[in-house]
């Protein structure tokens, strides 16, 4: 039985498939999948107090690669997030930060092992995020509205792997998951702010996402 099960390993990471990735293919792909912030929004509302930008969303994309060489491929990478950014634990105050996000990236992947039916792969971007925020806090008598766009340089990277979903039909299927990074212009949320509420100035905001990732070659 062992052998049996090495033996069915061996063959899922190691056969080639006959319709593997070549140069000259192109490479049109879907996601769709969930983001995670990984720090607050550089705005506070007390002493102690900072206000999340993004505790959890939804992220949707498309991606288009042209393949230089079976491993290298080149091309665009467009995505939008939603984000919820209330507060986790239940308080007195009120405090939440809506955030949408549209990524347009010129980016690049790097497949390890491109003629394999099970591929790992990396993804890396650069291009622009912008980045809307819409914050309210209420609290002790204090109700503060405000909605504000920054753009800024953003950049990804990621790392996945996919597997061919039939030997001819140039469809594969997979999962990615990437570190994505922006700035965003605090000053623009908080400058008709009372006193009590500040921010960073040009603040660095990061989040991680988990997709599912549909591509189609041809």
């Amino acid at each position: 039985m062992k052998k049996l099960i090495l033996c069915v390993v061996s063959l899922f990471f190691c056969v080639p498939v006959f319709a593997h990735l070549s140069q000259g293919q192109h490479l049109v792909g879907g996601r769709l999948g969930l983001g995670f912030q990984l720090e607050n929004s550089g705005v506070s509302y007390s002493n102690y107090d900072r206000v999340d930008w993004g505790s959890l969303g939804a992220e949707y994309g498309i991606s288009y690669y042209y393949l230089l060489t079976d491993r290298v491929g080149i091309g665009a990478d467009l995505a939008y997030g939603d984000f919820d950014g209330g507060e986790l634990f239940v308080s007195a105050d009120k405090v939440d930060n809506k955030t949408k996000l549209f990524n347009a990236m010129l980016s690049a992947r790097f497949t390890a092992n491109p003629s394999h039916l099970f591929r790992l792969y990396m993804p890396v971007g650069l291009g622009l995020t912008a980045a809307q925020q819409h914050m309210r806090i209420k609290k002790s008598g204090m109700d503060y509205d405000q909605k504000a766009t920054s753009t800024s340089l953003g950049w990804f990277v990621g790392a996945g792997f996919e597997f061919d979903l039939g030997r001819h039909s140039g469809w594969a299927l997979g999962f990615e998951t990437r570190y994505n990074a922006f700035h965003y212009d605090t000053d623009k949320l908080t400058r008709d702010a009372p006193p009590a509420i500040q921010g960073d100035g040009n603040r660095r905001l990061s989040y991680m996402s988990f997709h599912l990732q549909v591509n189609k070659r041809f």
